[in-house]
C-alpha cells in the first residue's frame, strides 16, 4: 500500500475557493481565539513548541492520538461555521475519498512565524492537510521540504506535513488559515473493520515483483498498439488517459504472445483462490482477462461485472501491478468498504457486488482485472 509518506510533493494546488463569507466571521473574532489553546501551549521535552505564536479556532475536532485499526470519530463543535466551510469540505472529501477530521482556523501572529517541524503518529501520517489562506498577504511565506510559496487568500493547497515545514509571517498583520484534515477512507473503511462477512479477500504479494514488472514494461510499450489495447470512446471523448487490453471483448490472447505465460499463471492461481476462498461447489472458468493504465482524471462509477450482457461473470479479481499513483481507490459503497490498492496485491470478491474505481488523482494506475465464471461454455483458454 502506498503510504502519504511516498507522495513526491511539497505543496499540491488544488483549485481556489471563495472565503469571503468565513473571512467576514473571522473578522469579527475577539476571545474565540482563547476558547482552547491547547495547541500553543503544548510543551515538548526536547524542541520548541513550533506553534507557539498561533491561536486556533477548532471549528470540527478529532483525535491525534487516532491509532490505525480504531475507530474513526469527529465532533463537530461550531455548527455555524462548519456550515460556512461546507462545500469546501465537501468538495476535498469528494477529491479524496476521504471524511474530514480535524477543521481549524489557525492565526499566526504578525512578525512571527511557525517554527520548522514535521508531523508523525498515526493520525498525522494518514490524513491529508490541506491549507486554505482566510486573511493573507504578500510577506507571508510557507515552506515545505525547502519550498517557499506564498499562498493566496482562497488558494487551497495540500502540504506534504510529513516534510519539515515552516511558516514565516513577516508582515504587521496577522494572518488566518483554515486548515481541513481529510482521513482517507482507505484507512478507516478497510476489510479488517467490516462487522460482516463481505465476501471480499485481499491477498498481498499473488504476483511476483518480476512478473508485474514485465507486465508493466509490456504495457508501456504496447499501450498504443490497437492490435493489442484499445482507447475506449468515452476516455477519448473525455481526453482522459485510459488504455485497456479487454480479452476476449475486443482482443485475443494470441496478441499477447510475448506475456503468455504470466497470463495464464496469474489466471490459474486466481481461479484456484477463487475456488479457495468461496468453497464453490461447481468448477471456475476462466472468463475474462484485461491488461488496464487508468491516468489523472480518470475513473469508473459505480457497477456490477454481472451486467446486462456479462451475467456469465461470477468472481471477480484485480491484480495491481504497480503504485506509482495517488486516488483510484477500490470502493464498495455496499460494503462501507474501501480499498488502497496495494502493489502486487489481488482483490477477488463476487461479481454480483457493487463497485467502483475512484478517481485517479495523479501517477497512472496499471492492474490486471480479472473474472471467472462457473459456465463451462463461457469459459476461455490461453491457446
Amino acid at each position: 500500500m502506498r503510504s502519504k509518506s511516498d507522495f513526491d510533493f511539497n505543496f499540491r494546488y488544488i483549485k481556489s475557493f471563495n472565503v469571503e463569507n468565513l473571512k467576514e466571521k473571522v473578522m469579527q473574532f475577539s476571545n474565540e481565539w482563547e476558547i482552547n489553546t491547547s495547541r500553543q501551549n503544548v510543551v515538548y521535552e526536547d524542541r520548541p513548541n513550533p506553534h507557539l505564536n498561533t491561536h486556533t479556532y477548532i471549528i470540527q475536532d478529532s483525535s491525534l492520538y487516532w491509532n490505525r485499526g480504531e475507530d474513526f470519530f469527529k465532533n463537530t463543535l461550531d455548527k455555524e461555521s462548519y456550515d460556512i466551510v461546507s462545500t469546501i469540505v465537501n468538495d476535498l472529501e469528494d477529491r479524496m475519498v476521504g471524511i474530514s477530521a480535524r477543521i481549524l482556523l489557525i492565526k499566526l501572529s504578525a512578525n512571527s512565524k511557525v517554527f520548522v517541524h514535521k508531523d508523525s503518529g498515526d493520525y498525522l501520517s494518514s490524513v491529508r492537510r490541506f491549507h486554505i489562506p482566510i486573511i493573507t498577504n504578500p510577506d507571508v511565506y510557507y515552506t515545505v521540504g525547502g519550498e517557499k510559496i506564498n499562498m493566496k487568500s482562497g488558494e487551497c493547497y495540500e502540504i506534504n506535513n510529513l516534510r519539515l515545514h515552516s511558516v514565516d509571517n513577516e508582515s504587521d498583520q496577522d494572518r488566518v488559515h483554515l486548515l481541513i484534515d481529510i482521513m482517507p477512507e482507505s484507512e478507516i473503511k478497510t476489510i479488517k473493520s467490516l462487522k460482516t462477512d463481505a465476501r471480499v479477500k485481499e491477498i498481498k504479494n499473488f504476483i511476483e515483483k518480476e512478473d508485474a514488472d514485465i507486465l508493466v514494461e509490456y504495457i508501456n510499450n504496447n499501450h498504443l498498439d490497437i492490435d493489442k489495447f484499445l482507447l475506449p470512446a468515452t476516455a477519448a471523448k473525455n481526453n482522459r488517459f485510459r488504455y485497456e487490453s479487454n480479452v476476449p471483448e475486443h482482443h485475443a490472447f494470441s496478441n499477447h504472445k510475448e506475456i503468455i505465460g504470466i497470463l495464464k499463471k496469474y489466471s490459474d492461481k486466481f481461479l484456484h483462490e477463487c475456488k479457495t476462498y468461496f468453497n464453490d461447489p461447481e468448477d471456475l472458468y476462466l472468463a475474462s482477462q484485461w491488461l488496464t493504465m487508468l491516468g489523472a482524471g480518470t475513473r469508473l462509477p459505480d457497477h456490477y461485472d454481472n451486467h446486462v450482457g456479462a451475467e456469465h461473470l461470477f468472481r471477480s479479481g484485480v491484480i495491481y501491478l504497480n503504485d506509482e499513483f495517488d486516488g483510484g481507490f477500490l470502493k464498495f459503497p455496499e460494503l462501507n468498504l474501501t480499498v488502497n490498492p496495494e502493489k502486487y496485491s489481488i482483490v477477488i470478491f463476487e461479481s454480483h457486488t457493487l463497485h467502483q474505481i475512484t478517481e485517479v488523482i495523479s501517477g497512472i494506475r496499471m492492474a490486471m482485472p480479472i473474472w471467472a465464471t462457473n459456465k463451462k461454455e463461457r469459459g476461455i483458454s490461453h491457446g
